[in-house]
Formats: C-alpha cells, sequence, structure tokens
C-alpha cells in the first residue's frame, strides 16, 4: 500500500511543470540522494500524454522550508508555481479521513520600477488565468473514470487569495487554498 501523501503531491504538480524547469529543481548530487530519488526524478521528468505542461511556468516551488523558497522566489523575474503543502488529520477509521491542507500559488515579480496600472492587470489576470486552469484540470482529473473514487485531490470550495508582493518576496499573484483527502483505512 502506497501512502507516499507528499511524494504523491509532488509527482502530480509536477505534470503542469515543462521539463527544462523540472530538471533545475532536481540538483542532488548522487551521493547524498534518498532512496527513490533516481525513480521519481525520471517518472516527473517523462513527457508522457497524461501531463498538461504550461509553459509560462519559469519556476517550481514545492516545499515548506521558508528560507529555500524565498531564496527560490527571489532569484526568479518569471511566473512561479508554488505549492505548499501542511497539516495533515487522520482518521483511519473512515474513507476520506486522511485530509491534508494545501496551498497552489501562482505568481511573477511585481517590480514598482517596471509596471504601470495596465501591466499590473495583465500579469495578474495571467496569474489567475493560470491558478484557474490548473484547478479545473484537478477538478476533471478527479472525474476521471480509473481515479479512486475515495479520494479527492481537490476538495471544494476552494478559497483563492491575492497573494501580496509586501509579504511574498516581491511576488505578486493568487493562492488557491483547499485540503485532499485519501483513504487509509487501518
Amino acid at each position: 500500500m502506497n501512502h507516499e501523501l507528499i511524494n504523491n503531491l509532488l509527482r502530480y504538480f509536477a505534470r503542469f511543470v515543462p521539463v527544462p524547469v523540472l530538471k533545475e529543481t532536481m540538483i542532488q548530487p548522487d551521493r547524498s540522494r534518498h532512496t527513490g530519488y533516481a525513480l521519481i526524478e525520471a517518472e516527473i521528468s517523462a513527457d508522457p500524454a497524461l501531463t498538461v505542461r504550461i509553459p509560462d511556468i519559469e519556476k517550481f516551488i514545492f516545499s515548506i522550508n521558508e528560507k529555500f523558497v524565498s531564496e527560490r522566489i527571489k532569484s526568479t523575474k518569471g511566473i512561479i508555481l508554488f505549492v505548499e503543502y501542511g497539516n495533515i488529520s487522520a482518521d483511519f477509521s473512515r474513507i476520506n479521513g486522511v485530509k491534508q491542507s494545501i496551498a497552489v500559488t501562482v505568481a511573477h515579480n511585481f517590480s514598482d520600477s517596471n509596471h504601470d496600472n495596465l501591466n499590473e492587470t495583465l500579469l495578474m489576470d495571467r496569474c489567475l488565468e493560470i491558478l484557474l486552469s490548473i484547478l479545473m484540470q484537478m477538478v476533471e482529473d478527479q472525474g476521471q473514470l480509473d481515479f479512486c473514487a475515495t479520494d479527492d485531490i481537490l476538495s471544494m470550495p476552494v478559497d483563492i487569495q491575492v497573494v501580496d508582493p509586501v509579504s511574498f518576496y516581491g511576488c505578486a499573484g493568487w493562492c488557491a487554498m483547499f485540503q485532499n483527502s485519501k483513504t487509509i483505512l487501518k
């Protein structure tokens, strides 16, 4: 039985990211890679028909490490897909008893020196469009026949909030917060 909750999230969201961007995220030297690294790297770097790569994404961040996140965000000028996993509640006695909080952010560098109102509007609209396309794909994936009927990739409703550049390292965009659920019966 595979309970790789965090690895499965990484695998899922990596499918939206262009392969060259993914390759930039996997830089661990061979000697310090944990078991399974090469397998997951090969799997998410493959370009099967099931992927829905979004070419506008220039940086993929999947982490809860604030220092790592801030360094990656500050060094990016393009569109960022940032996935942050959070608290898990677990009830192993019922279907969909394992719930996990997730935040998916699509943001772009937001510099006062090179933007006016129209440019800001266009960038914010593009970030929202990308976020909504990811969420709609999640709903579509959940409805597929081969998807486990007791799992939810995305529990509705989804709360979408604006990302304030002051609190997000100079980037603005949109953040969707939701829970997913999985059945792990004892």
